[in-house]
């Protein structure tokens, strides 16, 4: 059995080309002298994963019987998700400590992974962070655009003793992920140990507060996520993009740089620094790097998918038909695509498309948590028509 429910990560969207950087030192790119001292304390490790005291208590209330890995998660699924799931609310923009999680009882979705791997230590279970590889997908915020990660947790069953002292194996998996709206399992995955999870905690707080204007505030936590994990990707990125803004044009380009020598498979870097050869005058280069990055996009069916959104929240439903239309000849079981273009086709009070495109998304939903949110979607769009 598999519990559905995965976890978002929040790193700007920046835009690299795979140029040779190898006398370019991690270290050199860092220059406090462009930012302010700030009064925040960053939170330590140990602050990221630690529960209350009064939380192991009824952890180790609540395990003291089970004799299995498997008891043992199931007792943590209902912890989260019965007996704490009426009031844990998802905030996107809320990267918190699993302490704070309890407390605030919203979070985002690293936040209540976090949280779960915490409990799932406290009862001594297998449990291992999981980087879901999606396709670039972004979000708004505050008027800057986000892209979007996506992580879950997987607790691993093996071996336990029966009451006999006998040793047994059961081996099974669950995955906990918080991602209700859609389920992203069949992608690709990889491993991330705790080191890479505090990382990107730090990104996280880096990111929420570039939205906001925060600089300086941006930088203590960029610089400490590149103390734990230089070699990640979206920390050299957001600094770039911090660098671009004070007009550090040479420190940006060396950051997008390294952050696409570090994931040469990554998109956003190369667009970003695309975007900045044109500020710099780097037409030529700019040009390259842009086609580079289109022609890839452009066989990306959530990138057409992300273009239909925009194109539906600024009123212009034909143009997001377009490119719904685009998305699912890239992916023609893509229900999230057919959902756009039921939307899209409402917004223009065709209302026989729309249910259709409905229907189609209902049958080639992923997961059952999916197809159910389309069947409810459609009974209510089926009793509007009936009623008019």
């Amino acid at each position: 059995m598999k519990l559905l429910l995965p976890i978002g990560l929040v790193v700007f969207l920046t835009a690299c080309q795979q140029n040779n950087i190898s006398t370019t030192t991690p270290a050199s790119l860092l220059n406090d002298d462009l930012f302010n001292p700030v009064d925040v304390v960053i939170e330590t490790p140990e602050q990221i994963f630690a529960l209350p005291e009064q939380t192991k208590v009824d952890i180790r209330d609540l395990t003291r019987s089970a004799d299995s890995p498997r008891v043992k998660t199931d007792l943590l699924l209902n912890y989260l998700f019965e007996k704490k799931g009426n009031s844990l609310l998802y905030q996107n923009d809320a990267t918190l400590t699993a302490a704070e999680t309890l407390a605030a009882r919203q979070a985002n979705c690293l936040s209540l992974t976090i949280l779960s791997y915490s409990l799932a230590q406290e009862m001594q279970l297998n449990a291992e962070f999981r980087d879901i590889k999606i396709p670039e997908y972004w979000t708004q915020n505050n008027g800057q655009s986000l892209l979007n990660g996506h992580v879950n947790l997987n607790i691993v069953g093996g071996q336990s003793i029966g009451k006999g002292g006998g040793v047994h194996y059961s081996v099974f998996s669950y995955v906990i992920d918080f991602d209700v709206q859609s389920n992203k399992n069949h992608f690709p995955s990889a491993v991330l140990d705790q080191q890479q999870i505090v990382g990107l905690f730090y990104n996280n707080k880096a990111a929420e507060a570039m939205v906001y204007g925060k600089d300086d505030l941006a930088y203590a936590y960029l610089k400490a996520a590149i103390s734990v994990d230089p070699r990640a990707e979206e920390s050299w990125n957001n600094l770039a993009v911090l660098y671009r803004q004070k007009q550090q044009f040479e420190l940006a380009e060396k950051a997008y740089l390294l952050a696409a020598q570090l994931a040469p498979e990554q998109l956003n870097s190369k667009a970003n620094l695309a975007l900045l050869y044109e500020v710099m005058g780097k037409t030529e280069q700019a040009a390259q790097l842009s086609a580079m990055v289109a022609a890839k996009r452009n066989q990306n069916p959530y990138y057409h998918m992300m273009l239909g959104n925009e194109s539906l929240t600024s009123g212009s439903a034909h143009k997001a038909i377009e490119h719904y239309k685009k998305s699912l000849t890239l992916d023609k079981k893509l229900a999230e695509a057919m959902f756009g273009l039921a939307k899209a086709h409402l917004s223009l009070g065709q209302t026989d498309k729309a249910q259709h495109y409905l229907q189609s998304a209902e049958k080639s939903a992923p997961s059952r948590s999916e197809r159910a949110r389309y069947q409810y979607k459609l009974k209510l769009l089926t009793a509007a028509a009936v009623q008019h």
